[in-house]
C-alpha cells in the first residue's frame, strides 16, 4: 500500500474508534470504512506497516487499534489539513 493509502486507513481507524487509542476495530469494519467490498481485488489492507511505525496495534483476533502515537498522528494530520 502507498503511504497515502496507509494514512487513509489510519483516518478510517481513527473514525471508527472515535480517535481514541486502544479501541479494537475489526478489519471488516475498516474495509467497509475505506469502501472495500467483500470481493474487492485491490491490495489487501496492510496494517503491519502502520504497526511498524508504532501507530496501530494488532490484537491478534482480527481487530486493530490506534496507539497513542497513532491517535496523535491523526490529530496532527487533521489539524494540518484544516489549515
Amino acid at each position: 500500500m502507498s503511504r497515502r493509502d496507509l494514512l487513509h486507513v489510519l483516518t478510517a481507524l481513527a473514525a471508527l474508534a472515535d480517535d481514541r487509542p486502544d479501541v479494537p476495530v475489526s478489519v471488516t469494519a475498516l474495509d467497509e470504512q475505506v469502501g472495500r467490498g467483500r470481493q474487492d481485488m485491490r491490495t489487501p489492507l496492510d496494517l503491519a506497516n502502520l504497526a511498524a511505525d508504532g501507530l496501530v496495534t494488532d490484537h491478534g483476533d482480527g481487530t486493530w487499534s490506534l496507539t497513542e502515537a497513532g491517535a496523535q498522528r491523526h490529530r496532527e494530520d487533521e489539524d494540518y489539513a484544516g489549515r
